[in-house]
């Protein structure tokens, strides 16, 4: 007698930490002060292409599910894999519904927009620590950085610093291009958001953990 994973419980908590991320992208990014590093890419392109910030999202990070293969190898990815499609695609569902559900709380202050970052960062910090807990699948962003990690034998927290910085980076440059030299998207909210994310990251995995003993079930092998 051992345990092994409840495959409904674990689609339910995936399909929880989703929501809560799609809610935290949307309420950072409604406060005004910048979207958090792994939206800002998908978040400029709005500016520049008639689709939502949802939508966005998913067709960008279509090169990040492509992008993982090449990288380790075709052989090497597990098909099961292929179903980062469809989280990302809830993911963007949800932070749609997200957008249109914090339409209301936008603000002049710059202490409630502040308060906004911060919540929302801490939204997502939760979602993604019950994705962890979830152990099913992952947004495309997270498997693309443990393709790098696997690629270039570089530590996880090294890789992950850098992917986020370059997301930044590039969502600089696009906005630039699009906006004709105006950045959009990017300031210290993205910064803030960035640092609470991965601080607070660390303080919900070890409190969530009972989500993970949720999903056992009692099975006989």
């Amino acid at each position: 007698m051992r345990h092994r994973p409840s495959f409904p419980r674990q689609c339910l908590l995936l399909m929880s930490a989703l929501a809560l991320m799609g809610l935290g992208v949307a309420l950072t990014t409604r406060a005004g002060l910048g979207t958090s590093p792994i939206s800002a890419v998908p978040y400029v392109v709005t500016f520049g292409v008639p689709v939502s910030f949802g939508v966005a999202t998913f067709l960008v990070n279509i090169l990040l599910v492509i992008g993982q293969p090449l990288l380790i190898g075709w052989r090497n990815f597990p098909p099961v894999q292929y179903g980062q499609l469809a989280v990302v695609f809830l993911f963007g569902m949800f932070i749609d519904a997200g957008m249109w559900l914090c339409s209301p709380l936008v603000s002049g202050i710059y202490g409630i927009r502040l308060l906004e970052v911060t919540l929302g960062s801490l939204l997502l910090a939760a979602g993604v620590a019950l994705e962890i807990h979830a152990d099913l699948l992952f947004v495309p962003g997270e498997g693309f950085v443990k393709a790098l990690c696997r690629r270039l034998h570089a530590p996880l927290a090294w890789v992950k610093l850098t992917f986020d910085v370059s997301l930044v980076i590039l969502a600089i440059g696009l906005s630039i291009m699009l906006l004709w030299g105006h950045v959009e998207g990017i300031r210290e909210g993205t910064a803030i958001s960035a640092l609470l994310v991965g601080l607070s990251l660390r303080w919900f995995v070890p409190r969530l953990r009972p989500a993970r003993k949720w999903i056992m079930a009692r099975a006989t092998r």
